[in-house]
């Protein structure tokens, strides 16, 4: 199938210009008329809201390329977006512009888009990333942006190109778009605590989703990637999918990534996929500063998200009630009419500001590669039960991947004949 005849003779001119070193961000759409083509891969819930935000700035915006796995995914979520009257007007998908299978990115990005919204399963993040940057254009990368070390490495790399290349990159941790903690942050850059000693941050669920048993005639890849956040190859365990948003937040206030971690968790109720329920985590900072950081998927338990600072001078509590419980949801944020302070909302106004040259550069590629491998970092250390230094989380060689991607390939993990899978055991695991 060809996709976009004659694509456009833009993209050969977007292409010259990059390799005569043009600054793409700033001059592709310089003349104020041209749209910004948007093509988005992975139509799940969390991507359909991304790419309806997307879809809801004030800059001319055009969804022209949809790819997923599942063609009945992708026809919901196209159909989710159609129902709204505003969005109408800037869908433009036909049926020879929409993608199925594991190289549906692939051929979005063939066609020809300027800024490409990469929201499946998190393992895919950093080869999806990579080809987008590689074929010059903008992205945004839902979190967590990796799993493993490979993929973080690979995110770097790709990183170096899009700075290379002069491209906008917007990540989903959204709470560095989010008002109070933009405030909180400026104060304690202004000194307001002291020498920050200690971050506490919580991310304790009343439960994850759960995964229906597997139908006889699918296969054991199909059911894994169906279920994609219960199995530790795909979402890297709920410590790197949910709670990279306050990893991310320590990070940002002691303004580094640890050099050390130690930790500890387990499984205690959860009986599907491969992931752990429950985990506590001590990061290290160079600085001597620690981040204990909590997070649980178990039913019946404290549900709470927050972030508390400790300095020499004081303490501060960034994140907590509505915001930090996770009450307000992008659904209804929208629904209250919170347009104005909608942290989903501003990570797409200010990235396509930055496409388009009307407000400051936004590279968010470094930090969403770094927090996600601090992520990796403190599962490494759960998993494992060592202390894990960063340099030898970053350099390991473990790979959570299938030797091929297909629905008829083996998975990295599967079941024992009684149905359940392999989970970490602290002390025996290889978490490096």
């Amino acid at each position: 199938m060809a996709c976009c005849p004659a694509a456009w003779n833009r993209r050969a001119v977007i292409a010259g210009a990059l390799a005569a070193g043009v600054d793409r961000s700033r001059s592709v759409h310089a003349a104020g008329s041209d749209v910004i083509r948007l093509g988005f891969v992975g139509c799940g819930n969390r991507g359909t809201g991304a790419c309806r935000e997307a879809l809801s700035t004030k800059y001319p915006v055009r969804l022209v390329a949809v790819g997923d796995l599942f063609r009945p995914r992708l026809e919901t979520s196209l159909k989710n977006l159609l129902k709204y009257e505003e969005l109408r007007r800037r869908i433009d998908v036909p049926e020879e512009r929409q993608f199925v299978g594991f190289d549906a990115y692939q051929k979005v990005i063939e066609c020809g888009v300027d800024l490409v919204l990469l929201t499946a399963p998190p393992h895919f993040r950093p080869i999806h990333y990579a080809a987008a940057v590689k074929a010059g254009q903008h992205a945004f990368l839902e979190k967590p942006c990796c799993v493993d070390a490979p993929g973080y490495r690979l995110l770097v790399a790709a990183n170096d190109e899009a700075k290379r290349k002069g491209l906008s990159v917007g990540v989903g941790l959204q709470r560095r778009h989010q008002r109070n903690y933009l405030d909180a942050i400026a104060k304690i850059r202004e000194g307001a605590l002291g020498e920050v000693r200690l971050v506490r941050t919580y991310f304790n669920m009343p439960g994850g989703r759960s995964a229906s048993p597997k139908p006889p005639e699918m296969s054991e890849m199909e059911y894994q990637i169906r279920h994609w956040n219960v199995f530790c190859w795909l979402c890297g365990d709920h410590l790197i999918e949910q709670a990279c948003h306050e990893i991310d937040v320590a990070n940002w206030v002691l303004e580094a990534h640890p050099v050390r971690a130690a930790g500890m968790g387990g499984r205690q109720i959860r009986t599907e996929g491969d992931i752990w329920d429950h985990h506590v985590v001590e990061f290290e900072y160079e600085s001597g500063a620690r981040h204990l950081c909590q997070a649980r998927q178990q039913p019946g338990t404290w549900s709470h998200v927050s972030d508390h600072v400790l300095g020499t001078k004081g303490a501060m509590t960034i994140g907590v009630g509505a915001w930090g419980l996770g009450v307000l949801t992008p659904r209804s944020l929208r629904a209250k009419g919170y347009q104005g302070d909608n942290p989903y909302q501003r990570e797409h106004d200010d990235l396509q500001a930055s496409i388009v040259g009307d407000g400051p550069r936004r590279f968010e590629g470094d930090y969403g590669a770094i927090s996600s491998m601090t992520a990796v970092l403190g599962r490494m250390a759960t998993y494992s039960g060592r202390r894990v230094r960063w340099d030898e989380a970053v350099a390991s060689d473990l790979r959570l991947a299938p030797a091929r991607y297909a629905f008829d390939a083996d998975p990295p993990v599967r079941p024992d004949a009684t149905g359940r899978y392999p989970t970490a055991i602290p002390g025996v695991t290889k978490a490096l």
